[in-house]
């Protein structure tokens, strides 16, 4: 594990363990139903790779194989896709179309690639909506060679989802166990991570350190996201450097994924959420949704 690696955060979720040989690491995800709560009080039946949704953080340094098994332990077919990162066809996870397999209930297969180039990747499952049920994970690459300047001092992974909910009425939350409606075409809850405000947990940065932060967006629509306080540099999109773009919203299509960096210079706990109304709610309950928390530790200036 290098410096880079030991900085990433993934707030509210799992870093996957792995077993690591001379120059490839082997993940193992278990796909299964589980039951994931989105906020104290209202759980869902999801979908999830070992027991979590999203599923695991898979890091990767540059140049390195990965064997990525997958168990399913689902009474119906799955099959796995790491998306925007190229690889040998009979390795993409799409059977409906390429040369390969669907994994079918109570069998296995171990998906072999390089992850060769660095940048902010997902995956996720291609069979049927089981991606809109949770079953999706971000994949992060980091170069293995940088100059030690260049390694942010925190880096926050953030995974945008969204969940059409049966609730008996609009502008409040019911609490129970519901199971999604797999289309997701009209949503009610939006989480970061896996959970809706107030439930999410902060992200927390010192006096002057470089801050970077993933977005990646695998919901079925588009979503823009704001730090309040703070302006800041659009380093990579999809895993492609980008230089000089400085903004203060970004607007995250489906399958997008956003790197940015600031330096910490306006100390205060700060939102960070989801511009569009509706998805600053839980189901039409204020404030929810889509929002964390930039939060300053205390620091010598």
């Amino acid at each position: 594990m290098n410096q880079w690696e030991e900085r990433i955060s993934f707030p509210d979720s799992k870093i996957a363990a792995y077993q690591q040989g001379a120059n490839f690491r082997h993940y193992k995800l278990v796909v299964e139903k589980i039951k994931h709560p989105i906020l104290t009080n209202l759980t869902i039946d999801a979908l999830g790779y070992n027991q979590s949704t999203p599923g695991p953080l898979i890091i990767l340094r540059q140049g390195e194989w990965v064997f990525l098994e997958v168990e399913n332990r689902l009474d119906e077919p799955t099959a796995l896709h790491v998306h925007g990162l190229t690889k040998p066809n009979t390795q993409d996870g799409n059977p409906v179309i390429e040369p390969t397999p669907q994994i079918q209930p109570g069998e296995s297969f171990t998906y072999k690639f390089q992850a060769w180039r660095c940048g902010t990747f997902f995956y996720h499952s291609t069979h049927d909506f089981q991606a809109n049920l949770g079953l999706l994970g971000p994949f992060i690459v980091i170069p293995r060679e940088v100059k030690p300047e260049a390694i942010p001092n925190r880096d926050y992974i953030q995974v945008i989802q969204q969940w059409q909910i049966n609730q008996p009425e609009i502008g409040k939350v019911f609490s129970g166990t519901y199971k999604p409606i797999k289309f997701a075409n009209n949503p009610n809850f939006f989480t970061l991570n896996g959970k809706s405000f107030p439930y999410t947990t902060p992200m927390y940065a010192k006096y002057r350190e470089k801050i970077r932060m993933r977005f990646i967006n695998k919901s079925s629509s588009n979503h823009s996201m704001h730090i309040h306080g703070h302006d800041f540099n659009i380093v990579e999109v999809d895993g492609f450097p980008r230089h000089g773009l400085f903004d203060d919203t970004i607007f995250i299509a489906s399958g997008k994924r956003f790197d940015i960096e600031f330096i910490a210079n306006n100390p205060g706990v700060w939102p960070v959420n989801g511009t569009r109304s509706f998805h600053q709610s839980n189901n039409g309950e204020t404030p929810g949704g889509m929002i964390s928390r930039l939060i300053y530790l205390p620091s010598i200036r």
